[in-house]
């Protein structure tokens, strides 16, 4: 099939049986990125198919431009502008707040503010405007558009919403955007801390990746290499131009934004965010919960991804120099005791506890029975697995310094967490999403205590 041989746009729109098995598609109709690309936003209009499949008719269909009030000033009034003066009937909607999460109660606000004769809705913004429109706009049955103000996360191309849902990060199966626009020239106004948060996000992808593999070798989860090293192709011609990010130059800009998108169009290949997300993404999960908890915006989520990527690039090398005693990881299984269990989580998550020990209900990831089948696939394949995280361990050595370049963070120094929040968020950040990845096989070898010891010592 060859993805890598293929442009941005020849990868969506269309089916692509794989050697995984599967019948890959990505149904995102078109993408503009690089110089002038805003300029393609009438045209996207025009041809745009409405559910019932007719075409979009300016005479008698409307659009929202939504943005908030950094957006707005960024990019928002000169899309409301320029649709005006093509001739589009248009409104706007701007959420007032200087800092929001994407969370249940603007998905709501947004909602509230659709009209009839709404047919699209033209989002201007990155990460949380972004699965807010998604969210919204899937369920109201409107196509969406997103034209991206920074290059700061891979969500663009996704088909699925997370948002905060009872003080949880949930992720909500949703559609993808119907048409994706990244001007670089709106991108280069971005602040460099975001553009340091899609390269903290990208990167991340060395472990979602590693992780998604591992749980194939050992547990015959699905997994396709194809899409598996699109995404790899994604991050490292990221990685390669970083000293292009630094300055800014259109050409590094684009490859950031298409490798975003790119992975994003992973996602909607495989259905969900498994190419993209495992433990670095679990953690930074929970470091932006116990922020909202404490009323606070926190920091970026590529930020907190990157952040989390180097804490487990350290945890997976601890964890190579490490004796693999499968026995002491036999009894350490068999001592589980799921009321102190529940007990913890209740102190580290707080008003978010009971989504997840409903998901343990569920799942019954730590059931001494279920981690005895794990370690023994583990000792199978100590040697199959031992290469595979030498390798990634390789693949993350220059994570911190990259990050650094672009105001990134690779600590959790800063945070305003104390040593035991960040303990607790590494013990227990594995049970917010039944995912095999680094932080479950660290408990099922019976020395993840040992490691969120060793990071918080290390870094605290």
């Amino acid at each position: 099939m060859g993805f890598l041989d293929k442009s941005i746009n020849e990868l969506i729109n269309r089916e692509y049986p794989c050697s995984c098995g599967r019948t890959h598609i990505a149904n995102i109709e078109n993408i503009a990125i690089g110089v002038n690309a805003l300029q393609r936003l009438p045209e996207f209009i025009k041809n745009q198919l409405l559910p019932g499949g007719r075409v979009f008719d300016p005479k008698q269909d409307q659009i929202l431009v939504v943005s908030d009030v950094n957006t707005h000033q960024a990019g928002g009034k000169k899309v409301f502008e320029m649709l005006q003066q093509e001739g589009f009937q248009v409104r706007e909607f701007v959420f007032p707040y200087p800092s929001m999460h994407a969370e249940e109660q603007y998905a709501e606000e947004l909602k509230a503010a659709l009209f009839e004769g709404l047919s699209l809705i033209v989002t201007v913004g990155s990460g949380s405007l972004n699965d807010i429109t998604r969210f919204v706009a899937f369920h109201a049955q409107i196509p969406y558009y997103i034209v991206a103000t920074a290059p700061s996360m891979d969500g663009y191309a996704s088909n699925v919403s997370p948002l905060i849902h009872n003080n949880l990060k949930i992720t909500y199966s949703c559609a993808c955007a119907n048409a994706i626009i990244g001007d670089v020239a709106l991108l280069a106004t971005a602040p460099t801390k975001m553009i340091g948060a899609g390269l903290g996000d990208i990167i991340g992808k060395y472990i979602a990746i590693n992780d998604w593999k591992m749980s194939h070798m050992l547990y015959g989860e699905y997994y396709c290499g194809e899409v598996a090293d699109l995404v790899l192709y994604s991050v490292q011609k990221c990685v390669d131009n970083v000293p292009g990010l630094i300055r800014r130059e259109p050409e590094a800009l684009q490859y950031l934004m298409e490798s975003l998108v790119l992975i994003g169009i992973a996602m909607s290949y495989i259905g969900v965010s498994r190419p993209a997300s495992s433990s670095e993404h679990h953690i930074a999960h929970f470091l932006e919960m116990k922020s909202i908890f404490k009323g606070e915006y926190g920091e970026l989520h590529g930020t907190n991804v990157g952040m989390a990527t180097c804490l487990i690039h350290d945890m997976y090398r601890k964890f190579l120099e490490m004796d693999w005693n499968f026995d002491k990881a036999r009894e350490h299984a068999k001592q589980f005791d799921y009321q102190k269990w529940e007990q913890e989580i209740r102190h580290s998550f707080g008003l978010a506890a009971d989504e997840v020990i409903s998901l343990y209900q569920k799942v019954g990831q730590n059931e001494p029975e279920q981690v005895l089948k794990r370690i023994d696939a583990i000792e199978e394949k100590q040697d199959q697995l031992r290469v595979m995280l030498e390798q990634v361990v390789k693949d993350t050595d220059t994570t911190a310094g990259l990050l650094r370049q672009l105001n990134g963070l690779t600590s959790p120094e800063g945070y305003g967490f104390d040593k035991g929040e960040i303990r607790d968020i590494l013990r227990f950040a594995k049970d917010l999403r039944n995912r095999y990845a680094a932080l479950q096989l660290f408990y099922d070898m019976g020395v993840l205590d040992e490691l969120a010891d060793h990071i918080v010592e290390a870094y605290l």
